[in-house]
Formats: C-alpha cells, sequence, structure tokens
C-alpha cells in the first residue's frame, strides 16, 4: 500500500512545512532527483540544462524550506519566498533558452535583457546561500564583485584598470565562466547522483547495518563506544561524505553511548566530530569537493580515491590510537557483551549492503564515469533492499530517497551559485595568479612557511563556508603557489583540500565541533580545541603531502610501503606524546613525551636514513625511560610493608 502521509509533511531545521506546502516541495524533490538521477545512467541534456536547472531547483527547494529571517512563517513560505521561487525560475530559465543565442551572436554585446537578468540571478544565488549558511560566504561574493569594479584602488600586484558593471553581469551571468561554470557542472554531473546515492542507502538500511557493523567490530575494545564512533563515521562517511551530516546522522547514536560508559561530554562531541570530518576523504565516495578535484586536476576519480587511501587509514590510526590512549587514562572498559551483536550474525543480516559500494568501485575500476557508478549503485541499494521484508524499499520509499537526496543537496548545493560568483570575480581580475605571487613572495619562496600560510587562510575562509567552498577557493588562490614551488599539482590540490577539511574543526568557527557539541550537551569552544587535539594529523597533512610522495602513492611499492610503516608508528608516537599515557597505562614524564613527539616527527617526516635512525633512537630512549620507571615503581610496591 502507498504511503501518503510524508507528502505533506517536510521536517526541515528551521521551517516544518506542512499541507500543499510539504506537497509541493516534494514534488519537486522527486522532479529534482529523478532528473538528476535519470541523466546520471541515461546520458546528459545540453549543457545549459544540466546547469541551469540545477541551480534552479536547488535555489527554489532552499527558498521553500529556508526563512529569511527569524520572525517569517515556519511552515509556510511568505509572499517573498514565493516572488523569489517565482523570479528564480524565469532567470534560470532565460539562461537555459538564450544561452546559444548569446554565445552565437551576443558575446561581448549583452542585450537589456541579459543584465537585468544576471543582476537579479547573482542576488538570488546570494540569498540563496545567506539562508543556508550565513551571511559571510555571500559578504565575500559581493566583496569579489566589487573588487571587480574598484580594482584600481586595490594595493600592488593586485591592482587592474577595473570593469564596467555591464562587463561583470555578462561574464558572471551569460557565460559559462562563473555561474554556470565548473562548479556547478560537477555538482549537477557527479555530485548531485551521490547525494541519491547515500539518501537511497540510508533508506535502503545501510546506515544501521554499518553502525551495527561498527559496533560487533569494535564494541568490546577498551573505549568501545568511541571507537564504535570513529568506524561508524569511516563507513558512513565514505557515503555521505558530510561531515555535519555525519556528526547528527551517527552522532545521535555514538555520543551518548560515549558519555555513558565515561567519555566526557565534550570529548565525546568531539570524537565524533572529528570522525565525521574524516568520512570527507575516506574511499569510496569521500565529499563533494573530491569530485572539484578531480576536475580541476584533469584527474580520474578513481586515480583521487586511491591516492586517498594511505591518508585516510594513517588518519584513522591515530584517531584510534587517540581515542584508546583516552579509554586507558580514563580507565574505561568496552560495552557489555549483551549489547554488542555477532560479526557473523550482522554480515549474515545485512552483508548485502556491501555489494552497492562494490558494484561502484567495481564500475568505477572498469573505466566508467562516476555519475554512472552512482547511478547503478542507487539502482542496486534498491534492488537488494528487498532481502529482508523489513527494509524493502516500495514506491514510497523509493520516492522518499529522492526526497532526500534534494533535501541534503539543499545545504550542500546552496552555496554553489554564490561560489560561481566569487570564482568568476577570481578568474575575470586574474587574481589566482596574483594571490599565488604574492603568498610566494611572502614566504620568501620557502615551502614550508607557505603551507603554514594556505592552512591560516584555509581556516580564516572556513569561517564562512563549507569544505567544498573553502577547497573551491583555495584551489584558485592558494594551490597554484604550492604548484610554482614544485608541490605536484595532485598533491598541491589535496594539501588545500584537506586544509579546507581543517576548517571543520579548528575554532572559533568549527561546524563539525559545534554540530557534537549540540548534541552531547557540551561547552561548543571546548569541544572544538579538544577536536583540533584528536585530529592532530589533520594540521600535518597537508605538508605531508608536500615532503612525504610515498603517502600519494608517489615512488616504488617498497618505498610505499617504507614510508607508509614509518608513518604510521609516527602517528601512534604522536598520539603518546600528545595523550602522555602509553598502551600499558603509564602516565609519561615531560621528557618522555617530548622523546616520542621528536621520534614521531622523524617518522613522519623522515629526510633521509639518518633522520630515521635519529627517530629510533628517540624512540627507544623514550621507552627505556617508560621501562625503568615502571621497575622503579614495581620495585617500590614490593619493598612497601
Amino acid at each position: 500500500m502507498f504511503d501518503t502521509a510524508w507528502l505533506f509533511r517536510v521536517e526541515g531545521s528551521r521551517r516544518t512545512l506542512t499541507g500543499l506546502y510539504a506537497l509541493a516541495f516534494n514534488l519537486v524533490a522527486v522532479g529534482f532527483s529523478g532528473f538528476y538521477l535519470y541523466t546520471s545512467g541515461f546520458g546528459l541534456v545540453s549543457t545549459q540544462s544540466n546547469r541551469g536547472i540545477y541551480l534552479m531547483l536547488t535555489s527554489v527547494l532552499v527558498f521553500l524550506l529556508y526563512p529569511a529571517r527569524k520572525g517569517a512563517p515556519k511552515h509556510r513560505p511568505s509572499i517573498v519566498d514565493l516572488v523569489l521561487i517565482a523570479a528564480t525560475v524565469v532567470t534560470m530559465w532565460y539562461w537555459i533558452d538564450q544561452y546559444v543565442s548569446y554565445a552565437m551572436f551576443r558575446v561581448s554585446s549583452p542585450s537589456q535583457s541579459d543584465l537585468v537578468m544576471g543582476a537579479v540571478a547573482i542576488l538570488l544565488m546570494l540569498e540563496t546561500s545567506r539562508r543556508t549558511l550565513g551571511p559571510v560566504i555571500s559578504i565575500i561574493a559581493l566583496i569579489f564583485l566589487a573588487q571587480l569594479y574598484y580594482g584600481a584602488y586595490l594595493p600592488g600586484r593586485l591592482s587592474h584598470p577595473g570593469m564596467s558593471v555591464e562587463r561583470i553581469l555578462e561574464f558572471t551571468y551569460s557565460t559559462q565562466e562563473a555561474l554556470f561554470g565548473v562548479v556547478t557542472a560537477t555538482f549537477a554531473t557527479f555530485v548531485f547522483p551521490f547525494m541519491i546515492f547515500g539518501a537511497f542507502l540510508e533508506r535502503s538500511g545501510a546506515g544501521n547495518f554499518f553502525m551495527n557493523l561498527g559496533t560487533a567490530i569494535a564494541g568490546r575494545w577498551r573505549g568501545g563506544p568511541a571507537k564504535v564512533a570513529v568506524l561508524t563515521s569511516a563507513l558512513f562517511g565514505s557515503i555521505s561524505g558530510s561531515s555535519v551530516a555525519n556528526v547528527v546522522t551517527t552522532g545521535s547514536f555514538t555520543i551518548p553511548l560515549m558519555k555513558r560508559t565515561g567519555f566526557r561530554p565534550h570529548d565525546a562531541g568531539a570524537i565524533e566530530a572529528i570522525s565525521s570530518t574524516g568520512g570527507q576523504f575516506m574511499p569510496p565516495v569521500m565529499g563533494a569537493g573530491v569530485f572539484i578535484l578531480a576536475t580541476l586536476t584533469e584527474s580520474s576519480y578513481l586515480t583521487i580515491a586511491l591516492m586517498n587511501v594511505i591518508p585516510a587509514c594513517v588518519f584513522f590510526l591515530f584517531l584510534l590510537s587517540m581515542v584508546d590512549l583516552e579509554a586507558v587514562r580514563l580507565g574505561l572498559k568496552g560495552l557489555p557483551a549483551e549489547d554488542i551483536p555477532s560479526v557473523r550474525k550482522v554480515l549474515l543480516e545485512g552483508g548485502h549492503f556491501i555489494l552497492p559500494l562494490v558494484v561502484v568501485i567495481g564500475l568505477l575500476f572498469s573505466g566508467y564515469s562516476p555519475e554512472f557508478c552512482a547511478f547503478w549503485g542507487t539502482v542496486s541499494a534498491a534492488v537488494l533492499s528487498w532481502r529482508h521484508k523489513e527494509t524493502r524499499m516500495g514506491s514510497s520509499a523509493i520516492l522518499q530517497g529522492l526526497v532526500g537526496g534534494a533535501t541534503s543537496n539543499t545545504s550542500a548545493g546552496a552555496a554553489i551559485g554564490t561560489l560561481g560568483v566569487i570564482i568568476g570575480g577570481i578568474v575575470l581580475a586574474g587574481l589566482g595568479l596574483k594571490f599565488s605571487a604574492v603568498l610566494i613572495d611572502f614566504s620568501q619562496g620557502q615551502l614550508f612557511i607557505a603551507l603554514c600560510l594556505v592552512t591560516l587562510v584555509s581556516i580564516i575562509i572556513g569561517m564562512g563556508s563549507s569544505t567544498t567552498g573553502s577547497y573551491i577557493i583555495l584551489s584558485v588562490v592558494a594551490a597554484p603557489a604550492l604548484i610554482q614551488l614544485d608541490v605536484p599539482v595532485i598533491a598541491a590540490h589535496l594539501a588545500v583540500f584537506y586544509a579546507a577539511c581543517l576548517s571543520n574543526i579548528t575554532p572559533p568557527v568549527c561546524v563539525s565541533a559545534f554540530a557534537g557539541a549540540a548534541i552531547a550537551g557540551a561547552p561548543p569552544m571546548k569541544t572544538g580545541f579538544s577536536a583540533l587535539k584528536y585530529g592532530a594529523t589533520l594540521v600535518l597533512m597537508p605538508f605531508s603531502f608536500a615532503y612525504v610522495p610515498e603517502l600519494l602513492l608517489g615512488g616504488t611499492w617498497s618505498e610505499i610501503v617504507y614510508a607508509t610503516g614509518l608513518y604510521a608508528l609516527g602517528c601512534v608516537l604522536l598520539a603518546f606524546a600528545i595523550q602522555g599515557t602509553v598502551t600499558t597505562g603509564q602516565h609519561a614524564t615531560p621528557l618522555q613525551r617530548g622523546l616520542f613527539a621528536l621520534g614521531g616527527a622523524a617518522f613522519m617526516f623522515p629526510a633521509s636514513v639518518w633522520v630515521d635512525l635519529v627517530g629510533l633512537a628517540l624512540t627507544l630512549a623514550a621507552v627505556a625511560l617508560l621501562w625503568r620507571g615502571r621497575n622503579r615503581g614495581t620495585s617500590r610496591d614490593a619493598a612497601a610493608p
């Protein structure tokens, strides 16, 4: 029987639609997802239709679901919202309809209608991102538009003659370089189909399967709930690719468990936040920014996914080490046996949910495009859901999966138009190369200083944008500087991508940590600093890609294995140094922690065999001091009356 109740109610973070407005939202969402699911499997429509429809329907859904201000209606769109929806449809459809005519007859001579529609469309995109992500990214876009007009007043290398309003509007709206540029194309073509795939996987019961699998594997270990959070976030993150989505999805289960077994609230929220952030670069799906990365570096998505395997694994190894040592320090145990399902039972009941991922990976290795892989992954998830009666996706569940994919896109895709405006401002003014020159001058050509500056800039930009948004801006203004300093192209882009991920957990604005804090009932800033501690290797990753190319499969297999082994050992030693506790439960002295830190650094950034030997000597010295201290403690205990 077809369930219709859900059609007339839409739960949002800021507005709950009911009645006919909820029905309208769901119908648009189903059509939106259905259209792009079809094009991913059976071929694209025209370029302008692919890009224009994506921005149009994304904004329509945002104006329906997100109110303009606090006093706006909470259960229906306002008159202003309806006017904005109509304006969005008109301006986007005008571009779709007129693009061929413009490209053939009006280049450099836009009509008055082109300019008016362009001005309205830009304002609509700024409002779309403001409602969803706040005002910062829209303000940044306005600044980049203003610098195009007032270019003559910019200092030093950034200066340019300035452009007319007509030229700015034409380049931003009428061409395929800014508003409808590569960022919009990548989201419409690659990212959105994977969001639909993730929604279908979750609807089919795969989300519960991955949580149960994480509990079955790690539940009995000390600090089990935290390790469950790490594993489930890694598994779920490989599907969703969104750190905040991971936190609110898996965190609602893992954070209360961590608190119940003895973890402090701010640590519980932090562990979930950093685990979910790691999901953005956990193959096979990863975050939306990786699709942009593959496009900008002209690399295959499969190549990028393979290059992320080692960095993701060593990142989660460090995180698991930190969690384990925290459990040792607090004297925590695993979950009760009755709360831990059998691995065999979990796999027997839900192991088929791994098959959609196998389908995606298998098709990628076979050379098919990512969107085609997402299509068949989605189809396989729906088909495999019929193995159990309670998870079967009938017509109602399939429609809800389509709505879920479109709803996820309202937060992820809302900034895309505004990011296009920013990229247009950078490209038209030639700021990318200019900023890179400034960065190189400021760092005096020193790669280490340049990487420090890139990390700092990423944190600042990340305060007002998502990981994807931060990466897109950094890819234009920072990656070229690293490339000029002889960092390989893909390594440079991965360095700025990981630096963009860092902004999720870096105070003062760290959205993933804040989401974790809200669920844990912990102070947001305290949770942010704790997340930064648990994610210390994320700070080092941009440097690692520049100095240890073997992590990105650069070199022979023997070199890759050797460097990866040392790096993994260095991560464990760094965890000892930060936590001040070792696996035996001993507390390290400041000297021992310093030796572990220096030894770990030598292993993580090996300049030569001699540096490796120094790292080994420092590590052995720290272990010897710990052993000596332990024996002294044992002797004192034996001598005590």
